[in-house]
């Protein structure tokens, strides 16, 4: 019987690269697969935050200064930065910090000077910081936002910026530290003499993550030291690890500060009042009952003197004020009087009687608000705290979608919280449109418990609550899943964030609702596989296994056998990526999937999620997870979500493992 012979019988030492090859009897066909191009530039502007310049749509919409206010303050900061520019060598001064108390106005003075070094052409880039715009509060896009501003700002180092891209098309997931040295460092030479210089970082101190700051500042000290030449200024609050840093080497010595407090507010701040009253009078559907002289010289002068040269106190006060719905005299004489009783002994009391006031309105469920509240505190971090990407997190963030995620009663988000338009906005606005506070002093505020007293709530117990909020939608999903006339896209964003958010919770939570204990996780994979047509960071898989682990396996002897199945899942990463990035239908993609995996555990069926019952230990490939040993931890489940009024029953008693 003759050889078989086939097309590259005896070949020794070659590759193929990028083909296809298909082989049918005696013919051999190969087509050359077209090498995926990458574009530096789509790559940049994926990991930048456009959101964070002062130019950016969020700045547009943002408190401005009133003309004529904060003048010498913003004059004695241009000063410096057009003096560094033009001669980087005439100071030793390399950096210069703008401390500031919250609420101080520093935002606004920054973006006025960022406006004018833009016009004096001076400035090479800028970052805002927020904890009230998702993304902002991580370090993760600082290095691509600043090069997307330098290559704009400096053509020269355009070309070299992409081709480095090219050459590490994934450096925006490595070390910062290695960005600037790839991204800036290396291209020093290519940048003229007298080109812009200055950059300027506000809201430092809104990078929530003090480890993230420190990173940072060691990151700033090595773009105003050789070889680099940029000059920053960075504008925050006085937190401790920051005064820290410019109080000691190496940053003291080359820092210049100007403090804020330095600078005389108080005509500013009675100023504003007297407008803004004035505009209120001309204004408000009440205007024919205001007294044309209201609120008064000592009123105005009173709520100057609590304003402590600050903005944030009076901007709030007339906010609240300027309610069509109820009377302004009224509403004004209610602060005065109860700004009356306040501790002068406590640094933020006339703050927190506004607020005391504000949270406190009638007629509202008040633990639903509460609830409400921290929950968007803790969506809004979970960009940074969650790893739940951006975009996920503004669209949960709306009201409709709050309420689909939280089982709540379609309009009640926007009903909970429609007395507090003066600290939140809650108003589907195009340029925002999801909830956000205006100032990051009401989340200051709810987090602490001295301040906010009966509704502060413990940042676990919140993480707590969406872990059993999560587990709920996605078990949902998979009930909806065996109905003909199901609607996949109307529970889209819902699944989307409760899948991201339940692996990052599970990965860093210590206690964890019964629901999560007495959870088939396989749900999420077919989630993944049937609904998600986009490509799934990896580490979403690595921290969902790595937390369902910690959860189910952690004090047992060996893992449950689902947790394994589920580490080798991993395996078939590339095999999900092909079926989810494929054109079939759903239910194609599903069926696909649920072939590919046959090897490592049986697959689910359609059918509703039964109770899971028992398998024998070491048994490979087991058809339903074991149930948790109940000696070892609770199973019981929490009462279904979804009652009758349209809200989510509170999470069950923890259980900690």
């Amino acid at each position: 019987m003759a050889a078989k012979t086939g097309l590259f019988t005896n070949a020794q030492d070659f590759n193929i690269h990028g083909s296809n090859i298909m082989t049918n009897q005696t013919t051999t066909n190969i087509f050359q697969l077209p090498t995926p191009t990458v574009d530096p530039l789509q790559i940049l502007h994926k990991h930048q935050a456009l959101e964070a310049s002062h130019t950016s749509k969020t700045a547009e919409s943002a408190p401005k200064c009133k003309p004529g206010t904060r003048i010498q303050a913003i004059k004695d900061l241009t000063a410096w930065a057009k003096e560094v520019a033009a001669n980087p060598n005439s100071s030793d001064k390399l950096m210069l910090w703008f401390p500031g108390p919250a609420g101080a106005g520093k935002t606004c003075i920054m973006r006025e000077v960022a406006r004018i070094c833009r016009r004096d052409e001076v400035l090479v880039g800028d970052y805002f910081f927020s904890t009230r715009v998702s993304g902002l509060d991580d370090e993760a896009p600082f290095v691509a936002t600043i090069v997307s501003h330098l290559i704009t700002v400096i053509p020269e180092l355009d070309n070299l910026v992409q081709d480095t891209i090219r050459r590490h098309p994934s450096i925006f997931e490595l070390a910062l530290e290695f960005q600037v040295e790839e991204l800036i460092s290396k291209h020093i030479a290519s940048i003229p003499p007298h080109t812009p210089r200055i950059l300027l970082v506000d809201g430092f101190d809104e990078c929530r993550d003090q480890k993230q700051r420190a990173r940072l500042l060691r990151l700033i000290h090595s773009l105003v030291t050789p070889p680099h030449s940029f000059r920053v200024i960075v504008a925050s609050r006085p937190e401790l690890d920051i005064r820290t840093a410019f109080d000691l080497p190496p940053l003291k010595s080359i820092t210049k500060i100007l403090r804020l407090e330095n600078y005389e507010a108080s005509g500013e701040i009675y100023q504003y009042l007297s407008d803004e009253f004035a505009r209120i009078r001309q204004t408000h559907p009440a205007k024919q009952s205001i007294p044309s002289d209201w609120p008064g010289r000592p009123t105005l002068h009173a709520l100057t003197d609590k304003s402590s040269g600050g903005y944030i106190y009076p901007s709030v006060i007339v906010k609240y004020v300027d309610n069509p719905r109820r009377h302004p005299v009224d509403l004004l004489q209610h602060i005065l009087n109860t700004s009356s009783t306040a501790s002068s002994g406590r640094p933020f009391a006339e703050l927190d009687a506004i607020y005391e006031i504000i949270l406190n309105p009638p007629d509202v469920d008040i633990p639903l608000m509460k609830r409400l509240l921290h929950v968007i505190i803790e969506i809004t971090r979970s960009p940074s705290v969650f790893g739940v990407s951006t975009g996920v997190t503004h669209r949960i963030l709306s009201a409709p979608n709050l309420d689909e995620f939280l089982s709540l009663r379609k309009g009640t988000t926007e009903i909970t919280l429609c007395d507090l338009h003066s600290v939140l906005s809650v108003a589907e606005d195009a340029k925002r449109p999801y909830i956000y506070f205006h100032h990051k002093s009401l989340e200051d505020y709810l987090c602490s418990p001295e301040r906010a007293g009966n509704l502060y709530q413990p940042q676990a117990d919140t993480h707590f609550d969406i872990l059993t909020v999560c587990t709920h939608n996605v078990e949902l999903w998979n009930r909806k899943l065996v109905s003909p006339n199901a609607d996949f896209q109307s529970v889209g964003t819902t699944l989307v964030y409760s899948c991201e958010a339940l692996g990052h919770l599970l990965f860093k939570e210590k206690c964890f609702p019964p629901s999560v204990l007495d959870f088939d996780a396989r749900i999420v994979w077919r989630c993944f596989a049937f609904a998600w047509v986009r490509p799934t960071p990896q580490s979403i898989f690595n921290n969902f296994i790595s937390g369902f682990h910690n959860a189910m396996c952690k004090e047992e002897a060996e893992c449950r056998q689902s947790c394994a199945s589920f580490r080798r899942m991993l395996e078939y990463w590339d095999r999900l990526h092909a079926i989810v990035a494929g054109g079939s239908s759903p239910m194609g993609r599903l069926k696909r999937f649920e072939e590919e995996c046959q090897g490592l555990f049986a697959p689910l069926d359609l059918s509703p999620p039964k109770k899971a019952i028992p398998t024998s230990q070491g048994q490979p490939g087991g058809h339903i997870m074991p149930k948790p040993t109940p000696t070892a931890r609770s199973t019981k489940r929490p009462q279904e979500a979804g009652s009758s009024s349209g809200t989510t029953p509170q999470p069950a008693k923890r259980t900690r493992r």
